[in-house]
């Protein structure tokens, strides 16, 4: 009897281990960072903003000109080749390839290797450029430090404050295109939002997020704004405002993106966060970050994210 008890037990042992073996064990998350520097042939370490090409080519806007990754060797270009000027505050790329520059002394534009600027001699509203965004017929506009402008190929069409609905400041920060090709403005005192005939003028969620620094379109998951108190979802004209208390790492939201996995991603002044729509993750200078100071952030073609710094280059990561 003690014999068949014992081989009952071994039995029973075996099943239970092969059905243990049998379920899947879940693979843990992986980070994988690449960095990209002065060394490696970045034109400057100082990032002001990112964008990305048809083709999948990241350009890139730093304080002394702009640099051009094709995925395997980079191409610098400054003031000898074209740009008005070496700050370069802002690029942006149309669905035609035109690829736009803000500095603090006008616009310039490079399409089929040449070079047009443009500045408030002919016809853009203000020098000072802080962000650009094209609309869905691949018209740029400017945020500038005196109103907005926008080209369309021919003509400048310049919006400052005043009287009526418009503006609700004339320094403006940022701008995004929605879904329904509106502009979104942020500024220094709220937000505008224009469909081209009507204006409509609100703060970004709480009365502390005034001065808006930063825009996305999350398409389906509404519009996001960065400001001075951390950031603000507007979906079914609803807000919902995250801080430092709900997992930010850091009030003031400079860079916002999204990636294809749905993951928002946040730029501050000291690190970045992920936001999955449950839980909040970090990064900083102690976990892959090369400088805590994230200016900027792009998603690339292979989902990879690409986090502009302010003084420390680039640095690329693959969620693995």
């Amino acid at each position: 009897m003690k014999k068949i008890v014992q081989y009952l037990i071994f039995v029973l042992s075996i099943a239970l281990l092969l059905t243990a073996c049998s379920k899947v064990t879940p693979v843990p998350t992986s980070y994988k960072w690449t960095y990209y520097a002065t060394k490696d042939g970045l034109i400057d370490n100082n990032v002001n903003d990112l964008a990305m090409d048809a083709q999948g080519n990241i350009w890139v806007a730093t304080e002394f000109g702009v640099s051009m990754f094709d995925g395997v060797s980079w191409t610098k270009y400054n003031t000898p080749q074209g740009l008005i000027h070496h700050q370069v505050n802002a690029v942006a790329v149309g669905s035609d390839n035109r690829v736009w520059f803000g500095t603090p002394y006008g616009v310039s534009l490079f399409y089929n290797q040449q070079w047009q600027s443009f500045n408030q001699n002919n016809g853009l509203g203000y020098n000072y450029v802080y962000d650009i965004a094209i609309d869905q017929q691949n018209t740029p506009w400017f945020a500038t430090g005196k109103g907005v402008s926008h080209y369309d190929g021919n003509n400048w069409t310049v919006i400052v404050k005043e009287g009526g609905n418009t503006l609700v400041h004339d320094i403006v920060r940022s701008i995004a295109i929605d879904n329904n090709n509106q502009k979104w403005f942020g500024t220094e005192f709220g937000i505008s939002l224009y469909n081209d005939q009507t204006w409509q003028a609100f703060m970004a969620g709480n009365n502390q997020a005034g001065f808006v620094v930063s825009l996305f379109n999350g398409r389906n998951n509404g519009m996001w704004f960065g400001s001075l108190a951390g950031v603000t979802n507007f979906i079914n004209q609803t807000f919902k405002d995250y801080s430092m208390s709900d997992g930010l790492v850091f009030n003031r939201v400079d860079a916002i993106a999204k990636d294809q996995k749905g993951t928002m991603w946040f730029g501050t002044r000291f690190g970045v966060s992920s936001f999955d729509g449950t839980t909040w993750s970090s990064f900083t200078e102690n976990n892959g970050l090369p400088d805590q100071w994230v200016t900027s952030i792009l998603i690339d073609k292979d989902n990879k994210i690409w986090f502009g710094t302010k003084t420390r280059g680039i640095a690329v990561l693959e969620i693995q």
